[in-house]
């Protein structure tokens, strides 16, 4: 079964990880489970809609879930995570790359690095 969650961020910039409750009448909020594992409870926190991810169902290299918006390094090459027409897609350079999406074994090659709301500069630089 695929695990859908996403992470987002809070008026004062701390990233919550959860269910992502989103309409016209009610803006972004993320629905975590708190507790101290005897007795958990569902809290939410409103978000920034622009800071919104989802999990891509992918783990990188040293078992961290990898979001829309992550930053990774892919065997020394920055790629940016995006949803592009209705996939998870790696970006270089602001550029769909076809070929490094065919065979994403991120779990043997990438690491995340950053994101791109907290880590933008890091797009900017060359590819080592």
């Amino acid at each position: 079964m695929r695990t859908i969650k996403f992470r987002a961020k809070n008026i004062n910039g701390v990233w919550y990880y959860g269910c992502l409750v989103y309409s016209n009448e009610l803006d972004a909020a993320i629905y975590f489970q708190t507790g101290n594992g005897s007795v958990n409870v569902m809290d939410w926190v409103y978000v920034n809609p622009e800071t919104v991810g989802q999990f891509t169902g992918l783990l990188d290299k040293n078992g961290n879930e990898i979001y829309e918006g992550d930053i990774l390094d892919f065997n020394r090459l920055i790629v940016e995570v995006r949803f592009v027409r209705g996939v998870f897609a790696f970006l270089v350079n602001g550029d769909l790359d076809e070929e490094l999406c065919g065979d994403c074994r991120t779990d043997l090659f990438a690491k995340v690095i950053g994101n791109v709301y907290d880590n933008s500069e890091l797009l900017k630089e060359e590819s080592y």
